[in-house]
């Protein structure tokens, strides 16, 4: 169950540095608020995502590929 509260106690390296690069590309102050930006933005990833596997398979059929 998730609770309203969250506390991220540890973050790799990579992670850090990745929280540090979205703060300060988009003016955000703490952990958390990457956290809800990342999941505000989590469904214009899913869905870019789908298209361009819909546009590779299409490459790959009208090239011969196989998938």
């Amino acid at each position: 169950m998730i609770k309203n509260s969250a506390y991220i106690r540890k973050f790799t390296p990579e992670q850090k540095r990745q929280i540090e690069a979205i703060s300060a590309e988009h003016g955000i102050k703490n952990a958390n608020d990457v956290l809800l930006f990342a999941l505000e933005q989590y469904p214009v990833i899913a869905r870019l995502k789908s298209i361009i596997e819909y546009k590779q398979r299409k490459i790959e059929r009208l090239t011969g590929e196989t998938p």
